[in-house]
């Protein structure tokens, strides 16, 4: 059998600011939460993907650890100069400015809580 992507993991400072940001301001759902000794986890859905939001008790977070080391995950989003507006206002952190090319995709590269990259894209509709 080949391998199946199963889920994304986040380890998350604070499991409250993770889900202001990807349930509260990007819309994703919330499948479940729970906590397991000490473990706070969230399960989230993002299409056919699940993002596990993970933050471990306070005396085993590894203060050093980098967490935009080179990932990011993409978002397709509606509306995009809207969503862009509402995180700006929210003082999101923006690694790349909106970009809106007259075709392709339309992109904004925001910072989440953590610091992982977060690339929301819209399609561009074209005339045919």
């Amino acid at each position: 059998m080949g391998s199946v992507f199963a889920n994304l993991i986040l380890d998350v400072g604070d499991i409250d600011r993770s889900l202001a940001f990807y349930h509260d301001m990007l819309n994703l759902p919330i499948e479940r939460q729970e906590c397991l000794e000490g473990h706070r986890l969230a399960y989230l859905h993002a299409g056919q993907t699940q993002i596990l939001l993970l933050q471990q008790p306070l005396n085993e977070q590894n203060p050093a650890l980098h967490r935009s080391g080179g990932l990011v995950m993409k978002f397709y989003v509606k509306e995009i100069s809207k969503v862009a507006s509402t995180l700006q206002e929210q003082r999101v952190t923006v690694l790349q400015a909106l970009e809106m090319p007259s075709h392709g995709e339309r992109t904004f590269l925001v910072a989440d809580p953590d610091g992982y990259a977060v690339l929301l894209a819209e399609p561009v509709e074209t005339l045919n």
